[in-house]
């Protein structure tokens, strides 16, 4: 955000009245390209945002999250400005993980890691084709 803008004093405070509801994940889909004829350079990103509820049936999605956000580089984190959310966002995660593994989707002692499946989740096609009305 550009300096002086008035959503970046939304993030030098947790709000108690934040909720849930209100948290998304953002991730960037960025794509660099030599075009092989012309050598021209063509940069694109699309963002997608991913509200952190969608992530309670997402197997070794909340654990995940929670890693990035409780052991990731202070720096990035600061500059990705996650801070003012993880109040309510990291005993989320936890809960959403804690009931994955009473379920059964992920085994006790599993530890968070890139997926083998990355960047997909396991079950991803059949939570599409729910979302899309298949």
């Amino acid at each position: 955000m550009p300096p002086g803008s008035p959503t970046l004093a939304l993030h030098t405070s947790q709000s108690p009245s934040l909720s849930v509801s209100s948290i998304n994940l953002r991730v960037d889909w960025q794509t660099l390209r030599r075009l092989p004829l012309s050598g021209a350079i063509c940069f694109n990103f699309k963002c997608l945002f991913t509200p952190l509820s969608e992530f309670e049936d997402e197997k070794g999605i909340p654990g995940l999250v929670r890693k990035v956000l409780r052991d990731g580089k202070k720096s990035l984190l600061e500059y990705k400005g996650t801070w003012h959310v993880e109040h309510v966002a990291l005993p989320e995660l936890e809960r959403m993980e804690k009931e994955q593994k009473k379920r059964g989707l992920i085994e006790e002692g599993w530890m968070p890691r890139t997926l083998d499946e990355y960047p997909y989740f396991e079950g991803w096609e059949e939570k599409w084709h729910r979302q899309q009305g298949f």
